[in-house]
């Protein structure tokens, strides 16, 4: 993550309430969706971050949002989380979970930030947790299961990625969807794809016509994911309506119609199945693809 040295505090303002709207999304449909999931982990409801990230030139007016240290830090609170229970804010300096302490600085920008997240897949998500913060106030994390994601806002690279752990979105992507149930579409989508371990399928081969196939699979357990968290299904053909160009290769991701059609066709499935019985799971669940 690396912005321009002319950014500044209005800049990094904006980055967090960015990061306030991904964590909010995120931590409703991992919730939500946890018990399609195969691996849980506790959700806390936060995005992480490090000024590390940052370039040295624009820390100074990081800082202005995000608080001085030299720790990870809580970069955003979704509303009604267990973090936001428990007192953390914008800004919290993270030492240690559970009393085990975060990494200390060393090469790795998000090194500490990856170290929480795998801390955390260590822990009985049905158990309280505790984070300690940089003066050592300890805060009690309430239980709250999710499906097995963190989620991060960039300043660069591909505009929405999934790598089996973590659902990254860039500002730039963020900024342009103004209407949360269309945001919840692209973030379903991309937790989709870690739920149905699409990247471990796909090692083996990425060809075009399986990269494919993965799309039009995590577009469809996203109706689902987003249904059950509340959100407007439908709001993911509004965003494939307005977004014309693809998020990523034409070569290797189903055109918009295709897409389309293949939402609303599982949107009319999931509602026929949920009125013939309201507990009915997404189908992809029950069928999830082989890892060759």
């Amino acid at each position: 993550m690396a912005a321009s040295a002319s950014s500044g505090a209005d800049y990094y303002s904006g980055l967090a309430d960015q990061e306030t709207r991904l964590a909010t999304v995120g931590y409703r449909l991992t919730t939500a969706g946890a018990r399609w999931c195969p691996q849980v982990v506790p959700q806390p409801g936060w995005i992480l971050g490090d000024l590390r990230q940052f370039e040295r030139g624009d820390r100074a007016a990081a800082r202005r949002t995000y608080g001085d240290g030299d720790e990870a830090y809580v970069a955003a609170i979704a509303p009604g989380s267990p973090a936001d229970r428990a007192g953390l804010t914008r800004g919290t300096r993270i030492a240690a979970i559970n009393g085990d302490p975060i990494a200390a600085a060393s090469t790795g920008s998000t090194i500490r930030i990856d170290t929480a997240i795998a801390k955390l897949y260590t822990l009985d998500p049905a158990a309280e947790w505790t984070v300690t913060d940089a003066a050592g106030r300890l805060y009690v994390m309430a239980p709250a299961s999710g499906c097995a994601s963190a989620f991060r806002v960039e300043l660069d690279g591909v505009q929405a990625a999934a790598n089996g752990i973590l659902v990254r979105m860039t500002l730039k992507l963020a900024r342009s969807i103004v209407d949360d149930d269309e945001l919840a579409a692209v973030v379903a989508h991309e937790l989709a794809h870690n739920i149905l371990r699409h990247r471990e399928y796909l090692a083996g081969d990425r060809s075009a016509a399986r990269v494919r196939a993965t799309e039009l699979e995590a577009d469809r357990l996203a109706v689902w994911l987003m249904a059950d968290a509340g959100y407007d299904p439908a709001a993911a053909i509004r965003f494939w309506n307005r977004h014309k160009r693809p998020l990523m290769r034409a070569a290797t991701h189903p055109p918009r119609s295709e897409r389309i059609a293949a939402i609303e066709s599982e949107i009319a499935a999931m509602r026929a199945s949920r009125t013939a019985r309201p507990a009915a799971r997404p189908p992809l669940i029950d069928a999830l693809p082989p890892l060759e």
